[in-house]
């Protein structure tokens, strides 16, 4: 994504107009498209600067403000499911997506560890080699 033009430039540019040049004019003189010298105008109007607005940053999760109740349920039965934790978000009008669920989760460092009696079975199917077969491959 393109970075926004420097506050030198926009102010040069809306001092151009308030000159007296045309706006065809500014456009061509700095190397800019007419339609950034017509929306610059409007901003200079609008709010009476030229800054441009705050590029990128940090953006809050939608359940920071629910951290306490999350890590309390979490505690209480550490193998809750994504599920689980959406209906009881629900229930107190918090509506997120399974998702962002596991996103803030894994922000707070909170894992989900199975069970180890929930482990799963070996792999289905070729256990060991026939009897038949073993003879013959050892005699071969």
């Amino acid at each position: 994504m393109a970075k926004p033009y420097s506050s030198d430039l926009r102010a040069r540019i809306v001092r151009s107009v308030e000159e007296g040049v045309t706006l065809e004019e500014t456009a061509e003189r700095h190397h800019v498209s007419l339609s950034t010298v017509v929306r610059l105008l409007r901003l200079k109007r609008e709010t009476g600067s030229v800054i441009p607005a705050q590029f990128g940053g940090y953006k809050r999760h939608k359940l920071a403000s629910h951290e306490g109740r999350i890590r309390q349920w979490v505690a209480e039965q550490p193998d809750i499911t994504l599920a689980e934790l959406k209906a009881k978000l629900t229930k107190v009008k918090v509506m997120v997506s399974q998702s962002s669920i596991f996103r803030f989760l894994r922000h707070l460092n909170l894992t989900f560890k199975k069970k180890p009696s929930r482990r799963r079975a070996g792999p289905a199917g070729r256990r060991r080699r026939a009897p038949s077969l073993t003879k013959t491959a050892t005699e071969a």
